[in-house]
């Protein structure tokens, strides 16, 4: 059985055909055999970014790769001039921009000049190219495309689908050299490590935005659950692991509550959190960080110290502002004192409106969460994880063996890369690469990019004139030449695109789990020896 990238396509979108030969190459190629499928890739000619996409890669260590464009539909047209229709039943009939094995070898192509020009060497193995039609018997190849019949796989082929392959590969590598171990492992390993990149590209850039309909399915599935189920508790807490969308519920019952003319506060423990918080809030919603909240309400705050401004209970004020309604976010990290100070706010100690949303993996402030707020109702659970692809989530759990009580996102996305560094020539070395190469070659945005960092103030101190052209920032300007860089703590409840995050071997598995686990699609970690 080949092995398979993506291993299913549960969060995919592939077409009927698609799915068959999905599945037909899974079962009946060899376990030696490397099947890549969905696999986008971009390149300029002249002033113009053409960009396309190999449905397979088929990849062996015996011969070499071959790329595969799958038709299907209800009707397949060729006119006198060559051109291709096809009817796929639900749009009707629409012209391709080129037949399916002019396709198959642009993405031919493409990967073995890719693979000399990162390797500096020619492609050594077989490179081919055919087209596959699951729904249909092709009977004269060379009259509709002028390739050899080899270069078809048909409906009459799906159940010999191994033969034909290596017919493909026999075809394009002709007979003296068919058959012997024609490159070695390096080679082999090297354009699979090129191919794994653009399929991860394409999963972050392809099928990701797709499933983003599905998860916001999701979400809203959720919360709109959770919001009914707890209408007439007044009080209760919510438990759930990174990315299982517990801000999300708290936000829209905040709003809600304030829709209905409440009086509502809803907090967080850390600014940055609240700061976002604002942007999707109903504007009749008070948002407050913790240390924004107790400075408003303590008679003498200064003489309390961060972080715990321990004792600030006994220091409030006599005319507090009374709330229907407090639903608070990351309350892991709330102390004692907090939680009591929160209470004092509420209008009616037991009947006003309390929502606890917390993760007890994810502390900072204290070694474990402790239940404060005494409220009466044990803890509702959400489990499905819809923040981070499988492979940053599987990552977090393997590494700090936390979090194992979610159920993972199955979008596959880029495996994380973990790498040491040295000392602080190294780290601007890979800094930089890193930068230049997901900015301004893949054109990932800079606001989609965050560094965590264990100690914020040591780092900006180092780096204080930034990287290259890179300013580091610590808030997004919308400068295209400004890096936004973040201490692990205060970037919690928050998530990027892209996460370059930087500590010592000694950083603590609670940490290394929340930074992992900002990060939705890409996870670069540096670990400074």
């Amino acid at each position: 059985m080949a092995i398979m990238y993506p291993k299913t396509l549960a969060a995919y979108f592939p077409t009927w055909s698609e799915k068959i030969v999905f599945h037909a190459l899974q079962e009946q190629l060899p376990d030696s055999f490397s099947v890549f499928y969905s696999v986008s890739w971009s390149r300029k000619h002249g002033e113009k970014m053409e960009k396309s996409e190999a449905d397979f890669i088929v990849m062996s260590p015996d011969y070499g790769f071959l790329c595969l464009e799958v038709k299907g539909g209800t009707s397949l047209k060729i006119d006198e001039n060559g051109n291709w229709f096809i009817n796929d039943g639900q749009y009707g009939e629409r012209k391709l921009s080129c037949s399916p094995y002019e396709q198959a070898e642009k993405s031919m192509y493409y990967f073995k000049d890719l693979y000399g020009l990162v390797n500096h060497i020619n492609y050594p193995g077989i490179y081919a190219a055919g087209a596959v039609f699951p729904f249909y018997s092709i009977k004269d190849t060379e009259h509709i495309s002028n390739r050899n019949m080899e270069c078809t796989i048909d409906a009459l082929d799906m159940n010999n689908i191994c033969k034909k392959v290596k017919d493909l590969f026999k075809a394009w590598g002709g007979n003296s050299g068919f058959g012997k171990r024609i490159y070695g492992k390096n080679p082999h390993k090297a354009l699979e490590e090129l191919v794994k990149k653009n399929i991860a590209i394409a999963a972050a850039a392809g099928s990701l935005v797709k499933y983003k309909e599905e998860e916001l399915r999701i979400i809203n599935r959720v919360q709109d659950n959770y919001i009914f189920l707890l209408s007439n508790i007044r009080q209760f807490y919510i438990k759930g692991g990174a990315g299982t969308g517990k801000t999300w519920i708290a936000v829209k019952m905040a709003n809600e509550s304030a829709a209905n003319n409440n009086k509502t506060l809803l907090l967080c423990s850390s600014k940055p959190l609240a700061k976002w918080l604002r942007t999707i809030a109903n504007k009749n919603v008070d948002v407050y960080d913790v240390e924004m909240l107790l400075k408003s309400i303590s008679t003498d705050f200064i003489k309390y110290e961060p972080p715990l401004f321990s004792g600030i209970e006994d220091s409030l004020k006599s005319d507090l502002p009374k709330y229907d309604a407090i639903f608070i976010d990351e309350a892991q990290d709330f102390t004692e004192g907090w939680a009591y100070a929160v209470k004092s706010l509420l209008k009616e100690e037991t009947n006003s409106r309390l929502g606890v949303f917390f993760d007890d993996v994810q502390h900072v402030l204290s070694n474990k969460f402790s239940d404060y707020f005494m409220l009466d109702t044990p803890p509702f659970l959400l489990r499905e994880n819809i923040r981070n692809t499988s492979s940053i989530y599987n990552w977090a759990m393997e590494k700090t063996s936390l979090g194992r009580d979610v159920i993972v996102n199955p979008v596959e996305g880029p495996i994380p890369i973990k790498e040491d560094i040295r000392d602080k020539k190294h780290l601007i070395q890979r800094l930089e690469s890193i930068l230049k190469e997901f900015i301004d070659d893949e054109g990932l945005g800079n606001e989609s990019l965050v560094i965590l960092v264990e100690e914020y103030e040591e780092f900006m101190r180092k780096f204080d004139q930034g990287i290259a052209k890179w300013k580091f920032t610590n808030k997004l300007t919308g400068n295209p030449d400004e890096v936004l860089v973040s201490s692990v703590t205060n970037f919690k409840g928050l998530e990027a695109n892209m996460v370059i995050y930087i500590h010592t071997i000694s950083a603590p598995d609670n940490i290394n789990y929340i930074a992992y686990t900002r990060a939705k699609f890409y996870l670069h970690e540096l670990v400074v020896k």
